[in-house]
């Protein structure tokens, strides 16, 4: 699929259901639902009791979200036999939107008349933008945040299937990178490359090429772990040797004597990570 913004999204079925099960999707979901009930673009606070209204806002919420995910399986089995024309986002929001408005107007007009039928026409353009904007906040901002419950079902299993005990952090808790659902221990992690929809992950004794975003997985590291000096690369704090030049620009050297390059607008912060981290 395309985002809002024309960036593509790549989700299977499950990896699409797995948003479900993560906090930050519930807080952002909740605190979206709040500025709804607060802002109320849908006009509806000054003709109903406010029990109604509310309970409203929370049924449509909960339908229109049903609907959403309905079509995003669909589309993902209708893929098993048909993989073009890439589908775009905000289509499959207003397909969901569409028959919530309906069935919002109709139960409305079931209980306190037929005046609410020009206000919430009226009204549904702005509403329907408004939850697409939110929609693109939560795609920009939240989603790179997640790992899929794809991913952690794995991890789990990876734990407690393991015979022996995987490298553990100073207070003791396991460390794993989960790279398009596959769980990797970080210390086997010497640097990530990204390139295009994949990421090429050098590992202390082999190399993989998995389908996933780099940004996903930078967003599961600390800043002690390593350092993304580039847009299309991190290295592990292992790996590095120190900061260098290489034909006048600005490059990571690392103790294999690879050289990484350095963006010249992240060069003062790999400074101070290097100065930080490293000595």
């Amino acid at each position: 699929m395309r985002a809002t913004l024309f960036e593509p999204i790549d989700l299977s079925a499950q990896q699409f259901l797995g948003l479900f099960r993560h906090r930050l999707t519930w807080r952002y979901m909740s605190l979206v639902l709040v500025i709804l009930i607060a802002a109320d673009p849908s006009g509806l606070a000054g003709q109903l009791p406010f029990g109604l209204f509310f309970v409203t806002w929370l049924l449509a919420f909960a339908l229109y979200l049903s609907l959403q995910s309905v079509l995003i399986l669909a589309l993902a089995a209708l893929r098993q036999i048909w993989a073009r024309p890439a589908v775009y986002w905000p289509v499959i929001s207003l397909c969901s939107f569409a028959p919530t408005l309906m069935v919002v107007e109709t139960a409305l007009s079931l209980l306190v008349g037929d005046a609410l039928h020009p206000l919430l026409f009226e009204r549904m353009v702005y509403v329907a933008i408004t939850i697409i904007v939110f929609e693109t906040i939560y795609m920009r901002f939240v989603l790179p945040r997640l790992g899929t419950a794809e991913a952690e079902a794995e991890a789990d299993i990876t734990v407690e299937a393991a015979p022996a005990p995987a490298p553990a952090t100073e207070d003791g808790a396991e460390r794993l990178l989960h790279i398009g659902g596959q769980p990797i221990g970080l210390e086997e992690v010497r640097m990530i490359e990204a390139r295009e929809h994949h990421v090429h992950v050098h590992l202390k004794d082999r190399a993989l090429t998995q389908r996933a975003r780099l940004s996903d997985i930078v967003a599961q590291t600390r800043p002690e772990d390593g350092v993304q000096p580039h847009r299309s690369w991190w290295v592990a704090r292992a790996a590095v040797r120190g900061l260098g030049r290489d034909a006048g620009k600005p490059v990571l050297e690392l103790t294999d004597d690879s050289l990484v390059p350095v963006a010249r607008g992240r060069l003062s912060e790999v400074r101070d990570w290097i100065d930080t981290y490293l000595g």
